[in-house]
């Protein structure tokens, strides 16, 4: 199976310039926001969460510190709103958004009719309009553009996500609405590169796999061009949506992402597919066309290693080689068989005149074990198979004489790469799949693992209370936490309940297998989910600082930021107070920056202290003059 990936896909300058913008905040020591997502893909909206960059949905959300306006855009007011709130602003708006904003609003100044072409909900559709003073009329679709009245003079701008084919079609259409129609075609180049390469793959694929946020427009439109030149598309998040059967008999591969599509989960994508290939490509080498024939009595009439000659009453004597004889074959057929046994075979190929006969007394087994599976799967009963090749999409296994698979999904109630230790072991697995005419056998050791689990679980649940102390052992790593596993059951230890101090890996203080000491902080007895916490077991900054700072203590600490009102000092490495600029100087009208510089030390006295509220208010011991400028001096 060939995996071919669009030429242009992926994160677009906009969006790429959006989140390293908003990775940058997290380098500060206080959280920062996003207005809405910062883009349109819930994993990098998670990611940046796990670094400290929380999205909220408006600005009364945010007690304090720094906004990130996303690159969909906003309208002038919530600019006016963040400055009245004393925000740091940081936008990120994409810059071709901000064209298409500029020239909406100059549409709407000039007089003339706005007509945006876009989705009507989306963000981006939103803010521009919302600089025209809400005056545009919003087209989706030709339907729409069918409706709008006979104007003199009409203005159009577009979407930058817009489907640059639907565009053509709207403006054929919106050219007979008006007298004078002037044409601001604001989809971005990036998206009609994008749109380009996916149409132009999905003409030489079988398949189109498109990659992004379900939520995401220029997503949807890639899957949308891609369906509308015939080719089977599917569009996925992340590489857990993809599906096995998806790819069967599928040649060619095409692979496109959408604008907000970050690489590493193109790569995740395009590694599980070709996992897929594998598996595939060996359950292909397992498929064998096995003839049926007759089965016969027959007396050996003579043995040799390789092979022994069986009279059962044809004109001439059958071959039933070593390997046929017993499974696995003995070195010798002579370790096995006499002249004058009795055996019973079945016939392995059809029988034509001067052709000789084959026989297989493996194949009676076969049958047999066939019988014994097919049983094992109905009743839901373990058996009992051992493991003989392990390869990278799972563990090729034998129950008795039957060849049989365990995907890598199944082999352990854990995510594992390898199933290499259980080459040369015999273990109890639950029969999935049965397709004798294909011998085609698909098990599953997860099955009975989960059901031992599941016993060790329900007597672990009897015995954990929240509020206690609990030792476990680390089982996975995620971006955002650990799964560690205290007695049986499985809980949460998020990235932030991990450490007082912010972390950034949660690999830089956790691994697997390694034992911990944790708080049971919550339990859901409905669903069985845990959250856990390692930082509970000590106390927090605040709490070491209630027992060492009072109100009226004179402290010396350090200037780490300068803010419109004020400055924040650092009086230790954990906390961080507000020396408020009224408690800086009594000039009115004054400029933080005119009397401290960040790094300074200051001497300051402790006015309020509220562990609850995480917040120590300061003041300087002595109210500060502004430092002399140059000219002044003169």
């Amino acid at each position: 199976m060939e995996i071919r990936i669009a030429e242009n896909c992926g994160f677009c300058y906009g969006v790429k310039r959006a989140v390293a913008m908003a990775q940058k905040t997290a380098e500060n020591d206080f959280t920062s926001y996003t207005l809405g997502p910062i883009i349109h893909n819930p994993q990098v909206v998670q990611s940046l969460a796990d670094d400290g960059v929380r999205a909220v949905n408006s600005l009364e959300e945010i007690p304090d510190g720094q906004v990130i306006i996303r690159s969909h855009g906003v309208g002038p007011a919530i600019y006016k709103e963040a400055e009245d709130k004393g925000l740091d602003v940081v936008d990120a708006t994409c810059p071709h958004v901000k064209k298409a904003q500029q020239d909406a609003k100059s549409v709407v100044d000039d007089n003339m009719t706005l007509v945006i072409l876009g989705e009507k909900k989306h963000p981006e559709v939103i803010s521009i309009n919302l600089w025209a003073g809400n005056k545009g009329i919003i087209v989706e679709s030709e339907k729409d553009a069918e409706i709008i009245p006979f104007v003199e003079n009409m203005g159009v701008v577009v979407q930058t996500t817009f489907s640059q084919f639907k565009f053509q079609s709207i403006i054929g259409i919106l050219e007979k609405k008006t007298k004078n129609l002037k044409v601001f075609k604001t989809i971005c180049t990036a998206t009609q590169e994008r749109q380009n390469s996916a149409v132009e793959l999905a003409k030489e694929v079988n398949l189109m796999i498109v990659i992004g946020g379900k939520n995401s427009g220029n997503t949807n439109r890639l899957a949308e061009v891609c369906r509308d030149v015939g080719c089977t598309t599917y569009h996925i998040e992340t590489a857990a949506e993809l599906e096995v059967a998806w790819f069967q008999g599928v040649q060619t591969v095409g692979v496109t992402a959408g604008a907000s599509t970050p690489d590493w989960i193109i790569k995740e994508v395009i590694e599980t597919m070709n996992e897929f290939e594998e598996l595939l490509t060996a359950q292909a080498n397992w498929d064998e066309d096995l003839k049926k024939g007759s089965v016969v009595e027959g007396t050996v009439a003579q043995v040799e290693d390789e092979r022994a000659w069986v009279s059962f009453g044809y004109k001439t004597e059958a071959i039933l080689n070593r390997t046929e004889i017993a499974y696995p074959a003995p070195a010798s057929a002579k370790d096995v068989l006499k002249e004058g046994d009795q055996i019973k075979a079945v016939i392995m190929n059809h029988i034509k005149e001067d052709n000789p006969v084959y026989l297989s007394v493996t194949r009676l087994a076969k049958d047999e074990d066939w019988q014994y599976v097919i049983e094992a799967q109905e009743k839901d009963q373990p058996i009992i198979c051992k493991g003989i090749d392990a390869i990278p999409a799972g563990l090729v296994v034998t129950v008795n004489s039957l060849r049989g698979f365990i995907p890598l999904s199944q082999g352990d109630v854990y995510f594992v790469k390898s199933l290499e230790n259980l080459v040369g072991t015999e273990f109890e697995a639950k029969v999935l799949e049965i397709d004798e005419k294909k011998n085609r056998l698909v098990l599953s050791r997860r099955a009975v693992l989960e059901v031992e689990r599941q016993a060790k679980l329900e007597e672990a649940l009897k015995k954990i209370a929240v509020g206690e102390n609990y030792k476990g052992v680390v089982r996975k790593i995620m971006p955002y936490g650990a799964f560690v596993d205290i007695g049986g059951i499985e809980g949460l230890l998020h990235i932030s309940d991990i450490s007082w101090h912010k972390i950034k890996k949660v690999e830089d203080v956790l691994s697997v297998g390694q034992e911990i000491e944790v708080k049971l902080q919550s339990f859901d007895p409905e669903s069985h989910k845990l959250s856990l916490s390692l930082k509970a077991l000590t106390k927090s900054p605040w709490d070491l600082a209630e027992e060492t700072i009072s109100v009226g203590d004179v402290l010396t600490g350090k200037v780490v930021r300068l803010v419109a009102y004020g400055a924040f000092v650092a009086v230790n490495d954990d906390i961080q107070g507000l020396l408020h600029i009224s408690q800086i100087t009594k000039q009115r009208n004054a400029k933080v920056e005119d009397y401290l510089n960040r790094g300074q030390e200051v001497e300051v006295k402790v006015i309020s202290f509220s562990k609850d509220e995480k917040k120590l208010g300061l003041a300087l011991t002595e109210l500060m003059e502004p430092v002399a400028s140059s000219e002044d001096a003169e």
